[in-house]
């Protein structure tokens, strides 16, 4: 915003002598100098901001800083959260796989808990056991995520 046709005030303003004549030697116009600083730090001048307006935007910035770290913490979280439970998929999927490919029959304590943790019945899980040893793909047979995907992939399933 820019002041235009204001009448101007006399002021009487106390400096130290020193500065005084140092500013009077470096700057010909104290009085239009002394005002264009007031203006720009009041945002009478174009581009610029009221100071008030600038300790709003700064504390806004600030709260906004904090609120994104707590949104990083907050996901950062939810991420080790998701590698825990893919971590113990993949640990009770290896149990079961490992007992299974020896035997061809699943155990049944190894199959409860792998069905509990995996979210999936018995019968589609005894598919993907067989799948897995009857394919000729090769599986990472040590990530659950990848075995269900390969075998969605092949058996044209919808996903867990």
């Amino acid at each position: 915003m820019e002041v235009k046709c204001m009448t101007k005030k006399s002021l009487k303003v106390s400096i130290e002598e020193e500065i005084l004549e140092k500013a009077k030697n470096h700057i010909p116009n104290l009085s239009g100098f002394v005002e264009e600083c007031l203006k720009h730090y009041l945002g009478y001048v174009n581009g610029t901001y009221p100071i008030g307006n600038i300790n709003e935007i700064t504390d806004n910035i600030g709260k906004l800083q904090v609120e994104l770290f707590l949104i990083n913490q907050n996901f950062d979280a939810e991420e080790s959260r998701l590698e825990v439970e893919n971590f113990e998929k993949d640990k009770v999927w290896r149990f079961l796989w490992n007992d299974y490919r020896v035997r061809l029959i699943p155990d049944d304590a190894l199959m409860k808990k792998a069905i509990e943790v995996l979210r999936i019945d018995e019968e589609e899980l005894e598919d993907i056991l067989d799948w897995v040893y009857e394919t000729d793909i090769d599986v990472d047979t040590n990530s659950w995520q990848e075995v269900l995907k390969l075998y969605c992939e092949n058996n044209e399933l919808v996903n867990y």
